[in-house]
């Protein structure tokens, strides 16, 4: 009896579990299929926000034309919405321009069919996503370094003093003698050889010979036999080959040298080869003792605004320089432009005439002097601040150098009051120049500046400029050859056009 009771209890248990276990399963079916659903809509959502988000930055690079915009808007739109576009039903797109800087709208829905939550009475999702960009209203100015080192590229220093540069001299006569050539082939033995015109290396006339040579040849003293700290008298160089001049023959037009000299510079020895007709004879150029004509004298051209040089890397950066002004646009943004040397000076206070500031550029017509980064900033801050400020634009300082902070403004202990206006009384040194160049970089910052830094060369101090860049909230870029300005240039305007606003 007893055991015939619990086997019918048993049995009413057993059906009371199957009908709740089949309700869990169906719930917890439920809430698997939901699952899915639900990571269908949010992976669908973030891919709709993410495409959206790439079109109106990509549209906005396009603005002002709204055509371009629109069309960059849809490439970006197909290439990041390949799911939404699949798997999605009733799919829009749509770019708008509302009112502000070159701003872009872009916005996107559709609706995503569920699996398994029509079973639930839902049957698809709606997913919706839009971004705002705007290619920003913006107050540039270029800080520009023509120091000395600018024309180092096309002529080289052979000497164990940087204040002389092997360099051609003028293409025209300068002084009254003509510009030195080989007049006859050389072999790699000859010791006398005979020129178009040698008179250049023996005037005793001190105007003339600081008009060929420079300050420190400033003397009676010919070229052949002017010697001075850190300058063997009579150098030469004929291709990549250095001679001594040990005597001249004004009437036959010949030099009697010594072959083969050593670069005392980089200390390795010439190598005495054979020269062709009409090859160039270099002399020892200078120039830095007070008026700094060095890269002037150098070129073949007394310098204008149509024709210079060469004065390289000088004459790549300003180009480089014009081409900056061609990436932005003359209806919203405004640029300027800075030169700096010794002491730092406006070229061109913002405007939105790009013709005026590339002009500006055109009319520097040779590097001189000394690399004062810290006024050069300070002058940059000075034009940002001056005429043609605009409250609502993003203002950006870029810093260009090829070489190393060595002069500033002042005493050795910083003072803002001296980086007040154009001119300052200078001091040299390179760790105090830095130390100067840090705090008008962190000056410009809190001013709301944001300050990129190029590099143009290998004689540089990157760490230095990385810090001026971060300081001023942007980016080092470096450009190891001329050839790379451009490209430093484009990635510079890439950084300050756009953004997302949303």
């Amino acid at each position: 009896m007893n055991g015939s009771l619990i086997k019918v209890v048993a049995r009413g248990e057993r059906g009371q579990a199957l009908p709740l276990f089949a309700l869990f399963l169906l719930i917890f079916l439920g809430f698997v299929a939901m699952s899915i659903d639900v990571g269908r809509y949010v992976w669908a959502r973030t891919q709709m926000q993410a495409a959206v988000d790439a079109a109106a930055l990509a549209a906005a690079q396009s603005m002002p034309s709204q055509t371009d915009a629109a069309a960059k808007a849809t490439e970006y739109w197909m290439d990041n919405s390949g799911f939404i576009r699949s798997q999605g039903t009733n799919v829009q797109f749509a770019v708008t321009y509302p009112e502000g800087n070159k701003a872009v709208r872009v916005e996107a829905r559709a609706d995503i069919p569920t699996w398994f939550a029509r079973l639930f009475g839902v049957d698809h999702w709606q997913v919706s996503a839009s971004g705002d960009a705007e290619s920003q209203v913006l107050d540039i100015v270029v800080v520009f370094d023509i120091s000395g080192s600018m024309c180092f590229d096309s002529f080289r220093q052979t000497e164990t003093s940087g204040a002389y540069m092997m360099s051609p001299g003028r293409l025209t006569p300068a002084g009254g003698f003509n510009f030195p050539r080989l007049a006859a082939n050389i072999n790699a033995t000859q010791t006398t050889i005979q020129l178009n015109d040698v008179r250049i290396f023996t005037s005793t006339n001190a105007s003339t010979n600081r008009s060929n040579f420079g300050t420190t040849f400033n003397s009676t003293t010919p070229y052949w036999q002017r010697s001075a700290s850190g300058l063997r008298a009579g150098m030469i160089m004929i291709d990549n080959e250095l001679m001594r001049i040990t005597g001249v023959n004004v009437s036959t037009n010949t030099l009697t040298v010594q072959r083969g000299q050593r670069n005392d510079a980089t200390g390795v020895m010439t190598t005495a080869t054979s020269h062709a007709a009409n090859a160039e004879v270099w002399a020892n150029r200078t120039g830095y003792s007070s008026t700094s004509d060095y890269c002037q004298l150098a070129s073949y051209y007394t310098p204008t605004t149509t024709q210079n040089g060469p004065a390289q890397p000088f004459d790549a950066a300003i180009d480089a320089a014009k081409y900056f002004t061609t990436l932005f646009d003359p209806t919203y943004d405004k640029i300027g432009a800075v030169r700096y040397s010794t002491t730092a000076a406006i070229s061109q206070n913002l405007t939105s005439n790009f013709s005026a500031v590339r002009g500006s550029f055109d009319a520097i017509l040779w590097p001189a002097g000394a690399t004062n980064i810290p006024h050069g900033l300070a002058v940059g801050r000075q034009v940002l601040d001056g005429p043609g400020k605009r409250a609502n634009a993003v203002r950006v300082l870029v810093l260009v150098t090829d070489g190393i902070a060595n002069t500033y403004c002042g005493s050795a202990t910083y003072s803002a009051a001296n980086y007040n206006s154009t001119s300052c009384s200078t001091g040299s040194g390179v760790s105090t120049a830095e130390n100067h160049a840090r705090q008008e970089a962190q000056r410009a910052a809190n001013g709301d500046i944001i300050i990129f830094t190029i590099g143009l060369g290998d004689d540089l101090n990157r760490q230095f400029l990385r810090d001026i860049a971060a300081i001023g909230g942007g980016q080092f870029y470096e450009a190891p050859t001329t050839a790379q300005l451009d490209e430093a240039f484009e990635a510079v305007a890439e950084q300050t056009h756009i953004a997302l606003v949303r």
